[in-house]
């Protein structure tokens, strides 16, 4: 299970976003959990979930997730705004996995 934390501005937007990501993730047999909270609320879920993705109205409030979701060792991007702007779930799909295999690659150096 890959769990997802995008932090948004209400979540009405983003929530059609999630649905986009969860059937692509069906597609290619992962199994997905994505939760959009927004940025007062999502510092609470940080230690439940494997990567936090950073929805591109907000991304004035950037340098504040990343140290917090760095601080709690959770990789931390911003979604391309391109992707966000079509609903492209394949796409931030693919930007989750890359985080993923980054921090594994990352903790196996030595």
């Amino acid at each position: 299970m890959i769990r997802v934390l995008i932090v948004c501005s209400w979540g009405m937007s983003t929530s059609l976003l999630v649905e986009s990501m969860l059937e692509a993730a069906a597609a290619r047999n992962y199994t997905l959990s994505v939760e959009a909270l927004s940025a007062g609320e999502y510092m609470d879920r940080l230690d439940e979930c494997d990567v936090v993705l950073i929805a591109p109205q907000i991304r004035h409030l950037r340098k504040s997730i990343e140290k917090l979701a760095q601080e709690a060792g959770k990789p931390v991007a911003l979604i391309e705004p391109f992707h966000y702007a079509t609903m492209n779930g394949e796409a931030v799909l693919e930007q989750v996995l890359l985080l993923l295999q980054e921090m594994q690659e990352g903790q196996a150096q030595p």
